[in-house]
């Protein structure tokens, strides 16, 4: 098949959203997993609507005879560039379209200091995709979702962040990190409902959102449970739903007493520049 490639525009949003959302759905529901990056192809639009339109994300779309077969994206926000979604039309899986995307955002991405993903790991078309093109798989995890049964934790004071706290938080994931999110921590504080977790008036913890749409860091696994228990105490919503790696093993075990539900497996793939975390890490949705 004959792939052309080229930038988003805001005409392809509705093709776009659609492709992605049925794409999802199409892989989970093969696997009996939920479809909880894009349950809705209402949501889909919402999101793919940010990308094309937001100038700190890079969109392209794939076209087969002038019709659009597949998309997709790569956040520009930080040093460590990170690729997704990227989707392909059912009716055009494996005849080349999504490898072509992959490359193009490659391309586009060869003088970053790393690349990442997040993969759905039963997604074993995805994974092979992936790994040919040079990626590695560096942080298995899991989707948790539900709500916690302890009450917010004596000693420490979880509160939304703010701009005076972005240096701090910065200063803590370069540290437990390696890496710079500066900008990606600025951008939750305009599009998302962050926190922070202090004792003694220090930050121990921050969160760009409880959700996958954003990554949170902590200096230990405590400091996360505290963040985790005081942001849910701020929020309404019924469900939260956050990466957990599986590294914590205690923390999982401490997720899964509180009553939560490990909801599918995933990974965080990398090719280029990667530092494994020294604290306590979770990754968002890009990575």
């Amino acid at each position: 098949m004959n792939v052309a490639i080229r930038r988003a525009t805001p005409s392809d949003i509705d093709i776009c959203a659609r492709i992605n959302y049925e794409a999802f759905k199409d892989i989970s529901d093969r696997h009996f997993f939920p479809n909880t990056d894009f349950p809705t192809q209402e949501l889909s639009t919402e999101i793919i609507s940010l990308f094309i339109e937001s100038p700190v994300f890079f969109g392209i779309v794939a076209e087969s005879d002038g019709a659009v077969v597949g998309c997709g994206f790569m956040d520009e926000r930080n040093p460590i560039r990170g690729i997704g979604p990227v989707s392909v039309d059912r009716a055009f899986q494996r005849r080349g379209a999504g490898r072509e995307i992959m490359k193009a955002l490659l391309d586009r991405g060869k003088d970053a200091e790393g690349i990442r993903l997040v993969q759905e790991s039963f997604n074993m078309a995805a994974l092979s995709l992936y790994a040919s093109l040079g990626f590695e798989v560096k942080e298995p995890f899991v989707l948790m979702e539900g709500k916690f049964r302890s009450q917010p934790q004596y000693g420490f004071e979880v509160r939304p962040l703010t701009a005076e706290d972005v240096g701090e938080c910065q200063v803590l994931c370069e540290k437990v990190c390696g890496c710079d999110r500066t900008s990606e921590i600025e951008y939750a504080l305009n599009h998302f409902s962050p926190f922070v977790a202090c004792q003694q008036g220090r930050i121990v913890a921050y969160t760009c959102a409880v959700s996958a749409l954003g990554h949170s860091v902590a200096h230990t696994e405590a400091d996360m449970q505290a963040l985790l228990l005081g942001a849910a105490a701020y929020t309404s919503e019924d469900v939260l739903a956050f990466h957990l790696p599986l590294r914590y093993a205690s923390l999982f075990r401490w997720c899964l007493k509180e009553g939560l539900r490990a909801v599918k497996p995933m990974a965080v793939m990398a090719v280029g520049e990667y530092q494994p975390p020294e604290g306590c890490w979770f990754p968002s949705f890009v990575y």
